[in-house]
């Protein structure tokens, strides 16, 4: 494997541990904000101009940015912008984060710096399908007053951790239903000895769940559909912002309802950070491998 010069700046426990797993693959890393991880070996912030001197490949964390627009660094004492690090960035760099906004896009391509968001790559979204099925069997097993084993859960949308998800609960023992719109879906629901309904009558179903768990990224559990789900129902959201249930009318409505992001990074940081070591690999190979 080619040796490269990595700097990898901000970002979870996901980014310590992808930090770890590249130099086990002899690779040249530098970072920057992890100075409260407690790491020996990551205990004071080196100057920027150092960890970025020669970088081939820059990897920031997901999200990119904070709510405030300064870089994700959980990790850290300090605070960073953008344009601190902007200006630094070697010419011909190949830049990785999540969710990294236009506006900086069109600043690292005026700079001739390559930039791929990891939230856009579907390898890395079919990989982390199994840790956050993983930290949604947790949160049900915490928050359920009963087992997983007879419980009737209603999975809303068959997509990547939906198929996941549906597989491990019927493992333990669950009833699954599934909503979908294709009738492919609804056809390999079946299959799967799942019970399928079609996304146009979600309604008629959801009033005998032990829990509803939504995994598709728009309004699907509305305030109607809230007025048919039992008062002891779970409501577990796993999709992505806004997500998709109406937190205001189920919260207003009395039902205990979880918003659950980042669960990769959360329950399997480790396995997370791996996830991203092999799509930064990917990146490249598909770049040429010539960083």
């Amino acid at each position: 494997m080619y040796r490269r010069k990595y700097a990898v700046i901000g970002g979870d426990m996901r980014n310590l541990y992808l930090v770890d797993l590249l130099k086990k693959d002899y690779q040249y890393v530098e970072i920057y904000g992890f100075d409260k991880s407690g790491k020996s070996w990551a205990l004071k912030n080196p100057p920027l101009d150092y960890i970025l001197d020669g970088a081939q490949v820059i990897i920031g964390g997901i999200p990119l940015l904070t709510q405030n627009n300064y870089l994700t660094m959980p990790l850290s004492s300090e605070r960073l912008t953008f344009s601190e690090v902007l200006e630094k960035i070697p010419e011909g760099a190949l830049f990785i984060a999540g969710k990294i906004p236009e506006t900086i896009v069109k600043q690292l391509e005026s700079r001739k710096v390559k930039c791929v968001d990891l939230l856009e790559r579907e390898d890395m979204a079919v990989l982390n399908a199994v840790p956050s099925a993983e930290g949604a069997i947790d949160v049900l097993i915490q928050e359920l007053p009963k087992t997983l084993m007879d419980s009737r859960i209603l999975i809303a949308g068959y997509g990547r951790i939906g198929k996941i998800l549906a597989k491990l609960l019927h493992g333990f023992g669950a009833e699954v239903w599934v909503s979908a719109r294709k009738h492919s879906d609804l056809a390999w629901i079946e299959a799967q000895g799942l019970k399928p309904i079609p996304m146009s009558q979600f309604g008629r179903y959801v009033g005998d769940m032990d829990a509803i768990v939504n995994t598709v990224p728009a309004l699907i559990i509305t305030k109607e559909i809230l007025e048919k789900v039992r008062s002891d129902c779970f409501l577990l959201d796993l999709a992505s912002a806004p997500g998709g249930i109406d937190f205001k009318a189920a919260e207003a409505m009395g039902f205990k309802v979880k918003w659950a992001l980042g669960l990769p990074g959360k329950v399997a940081p480790l396995t997370a950070g791996d996830i991203i070591r092999r799509t930064v690999y990917n990146i490249i190979e598909e770049e040429g491998g010539g960083l």
